[in-house]
């Protein structure tokens, strides 16, 4: 059984995630915005209550981030694999996209993951294997980039490459301290994100992205991999 820290739980790939990670007898840490405002999270706990902890995290706000990594520290916890799943997106092209929406897509998508990192280290160490898995997307890579019929998203796509060097560079920072950092693509997946005309169901990525687990050890660090585990260019 691994201990799993998932953020963005509440919706969408975070809570299939939790919801079968949890079936299959992993213990995740479910975190989310707002806890008391949960429904769905709340019955996927009804149903395996003993390995779900749903706890409080916003990745936008730093204290809430360092708190609830404080709460974990002071009960003694550990975390195997951290899920940097939070994550927003604007389809807007360079042409209709707004300042502020470009800040805030950065902030949660890659300062919220930067933090989460940060603050989840030393609970991360106290794992025999730990692993940071970026949820990250094709639409990230620059090689990729021209070879989709998906257009616009630019803020979007520029803050999944950023997210992507996160995982490059502190795959290198974190070697020493043996902590895998992998960036992974759930595939085009049928989410408030991703829309109605996505290639997957929630529950076949996610089950995808599972199956790669049984094989984490067999992935270097610093790697960008799709739903089935195969490598994707940067």
């Amino acid at each position: 059984m691994k201990k799993i820290l998932i953020t963005g739980a509440s919706r969408g790939i975070g809570l299939e995630l939790t919801k079968q990670l949890s079936t299959i007898g992993h213990h995740v840490y479910a975190t989310c915005r707002q806890p008391n405002r949960v429904n769905q999270l709340n019955s996927i706990k009804s149903v395996s209550p003993e390995n779900i902890q749903i706890l409080k995290m916003d990745v936008e706000d730093e204290t809430s981030i360092e708190e609830c990594f404080r709460h974990l520290e002071c009960k003694n916890e550990k975390i195997d694999i951290l899920f940097n799943n939070a994550g927003i997106i604007d389809w807007n092209d360079l042409h209709e996209i707004s300042a502020t929406s470009a800040e805030k897509i950065y902030k949660v998508n890659l300062v919220g993951s930067l933090l989460v990192t940060k603050y989840a280290l030393s609970i991360l160490q106290k794992s025999s294997s730990p692993t940071i898995i970026n949820l990250s997307s094709r639409l990230g890579s620059i090689s990729l980039r021209g070879e989709t019929q998906l257009g616009g998203a630019i803020a979007y796509q520029c803050s999944k490459a950023a997210l992507n060097m996160l995982t490059k560079q502190s795959s290198i920072d974190l070697k020493s301290k043996n902590i895998k950092v992998i960036s992974q693509s759930p595939g085009w997946v049928k989410t408030e994100m991703g829309g109605e005309n996505a290639k997957y169901e929630v529950p076949e990525s996610v089950s995808k992205i599972i199956s790669t687990l049984q094989n984490l050890d067999k992935i270097e660090t610093g790697s960008f991999i799709g739903e089935d585990g195969i490598a994707i260019p940067w």
